[in-house]
């Protein structure tokens, strides 16, 4: 996937149609027109997403703020926030701008770089965007958003790194830590939290690992510990799917064919990673004792 801007939504701010006779307020307030951030305003067709409440945000701040973070990322295409969640911005430290509801305002102390204009604002170059998606988010997202941006091109985990030996903002340590675990390999958010979950209680699983038999590939599996022929498989919802079962039980027909152990671990196990880390040991401690037998 190749991160790209959407079209602008057209979004406006109410006193402003007011104030040139556009509108009477009648009209801004009746089922034409929907609200989005206080005081502004979309048609009633537009698609209420995350990238039409930051271009409502851009309306209210200074234009020397910029579209940072996780809000940057999902306007490019990643889709991570909706429309509860709070516009992510970042503006120099020291310029004075009023509280606004449903926007989250960094202040950096570091000189900002722009990106690309979109819509009502601009966003923040490339690392600055990595930075503030990572920083302050626990340690398995801050690597899942990092490892999307990177896999997407936005930038290179060296490029942040950079960033990240440049600053003295208070989040440095904890995207310095979530930057040496990037790997871009991994495929979702929850992949990625649970190959961080892994790694850090000492199992060394290798993401999208290919699985060979008699020298052809038999599956391409999430995460694998490959000397004990271990699959730690993350299962979203698409597995339910009528088809998508009758091909995974094909699969997993192939992989036992292979001698490969597979770990399934859904979205509710991930809230209990001790658990996933217990039942990934103990299935590697039984594939050991298999091969010993043998």
């Amino acid at each position: 996937m190749r991160l790209r801007l959407p079209p602008a939504p057209v979004v406006f701010r109410g006193c402003d149609a007011l104030r040139w006779g556009d509108l009477t307020r009648a009209e801004l307030l009746g089922p034409r027109f929907q609200r989005v951030l206080r005081g502004t305003y979309a048609p009633a067709a537009a698609d209420a997403d995350h990238a039409l409440f930051c271009a409502a945000a851009g309306l209210l701040v200074p234009s020397s703020a910029l579209l940072t973070g996780a809000s940057a990322a999902s306007v490019l295409g990643l889709g991570w926030l909706g429309v509860r969640d709070e516009v992510e911005m970042v503006i120099s430290d020291g310029t004075q701008v009023p509280r606004r509801a449903g926007v989250r305002l960094r202040r950096s102390t570091e000189p900002l770089l722009s990106g690309a204009p979109w819509a009502t604002t601009t966003l923040a170059a490339p690392t600055r965007i990595a930075f503030d998606a990572a920083a302050r988010a626990p340690l398995p997202l801050a690597v899942g958003r990092l490892d999307a941006l990177v896999r997407a091109g936005l930038c290179s985990a060296e490029a942040i790194l950079e960033t990240v030996e440049r600053s003295s903002a208070g989040d440095v340590v904890g995207v310095r830590r979530a930057v040496g675990l990037v790997d871009p390999r991994s495929e979702s958010l929850p992949e990625s939290a649970l190959r961080v979950h892994l790694q850090r209680s000492g199992l060394p699983v290798v993401p999208q690992h290919r699985v060979l038999l008699d020298g052809r590939e038999v599956a391409r599996v999430d995460l694998a510990l490959v000397e004990e022929q271990v699959a730690v498989e993350y299962d979203g919802q698409w597995h339910a799917l009528r088809e998508q079962l009758a091909a995974d039980r094909q699969r997993l027909n192939r992989l036992a064919a292979a001698r490969w152990a597979v770990v399934h671990v859904t979205a509710d196990d991930l809230r209990h990673p001790h658990r996933v880390v217990a039942l990934v040991r103990a299935a590697a401690a039984e594939q050991r004792a298999r091969g010993r037998a043998r």
